[in-house]
């Protein structure tokens, strides 16, 4: 029996048509925002088990934005040089893009954010506690594709910054923590982003002491194994 007409009785929101879930398997389309309480991740993801597995990419990690295990064939377009070796060199885990994100809010620029549904709920649940402390998180950065990040390096490599200078601050293609949907750039109102400044704060603090308990951990601190600089404000949801 099909998904369709296992499900062709159900003229509900949680419908997904046959087509659709192709489309998404083979990572042609992309749910940028997902109304959870009336379409569940839970249906969908059944849905796309269900479908014969003829990917390479494994679905949990599309749907949940978990890291690529070790060994795993990444694209030759996301390692290709000028950073293959880098990435080698500093045993980068790859990240992929997670197929449903939902919208967390903007930022100081106007700029719209996502993380997957569950960080979105973790990071809702955290902020409401901070600003009851008295901490106001902001977020300047959240999820990233995979061609933006290319755009990033691009354009820092034309302004005649060397490859070891960017890739010191900026992680390769496919290799970003943004690029799962997990990660967020929290800063200060009124203060410079993306500076130790940060660290400084009132709002690190309370993170390096609460962040845990919502499930977010500090990704690079100073002498990461990773080879990034220190970033007080980049912090990744890995429950």
């Amino acid at each position: 029996m099909t998904i369709d007409a296992r499900h062709s009785s159900r003229r509900s929101a949680t419908h997904w048509p046959l087509g659709f879930l192709q489309s998404l398997r083979a990572g042609r389309r992309r749910i940028p925002s997902l109304p959870t309480r009336a379409l569940p991740i839970h249906h969908l993801r059944q849905c796309l088990n269900a479908l014969p597995y003829v990917q390479q990419r494994n679905l949990h990690q599309l749907v949940l934005g978990r890291p690529v295990p070790e060994g795993t064939h990444i694209e030759s377009h996301q390692i290709a040089s000028p950073w293959h070796e880098t990435v080698r060199q500093r045993a980068l885990p790859a990240h992929v893009e997670p197929l449903l994100l939902e919208r967390i809010g903007r930022d100081r620029y106007g700029r719209k954010h996502w993380l997957i549904p569950d960080a979105a709920r973790a990071y809702a649940r955290m902020r409401a506690t901070a600003i009851a402390a008295g901490c106001a998180l902001e977020i300047v950065s959240s999820f990233r594709a995979v061609a933006d990040q290319r755009r990033i390096l691009e354009r820092k490599r034309r302004a005649g910054q060397s490859w070891a200078a960017i890739l010191a601050v900026n992680a390769p293609p496919g290799y970003s923590e943004h690029h799962s949907g997990r990660a967020l750039d929290f800063a200060v109102a009124d203060q410079p982003v993306l500076t130790e400044a940060f660290e400084h704060t009132s709002e690190f603090a309370w993170l390096i002491a609460h962040a845990s308990t919502f499930g977010f951990r500090l990704s690079y601190p100073r002498g990461n194994a990773y080879g990034y600089i220190y970033e007080p404000w980049h912090w990744y949801f890995d429950a």
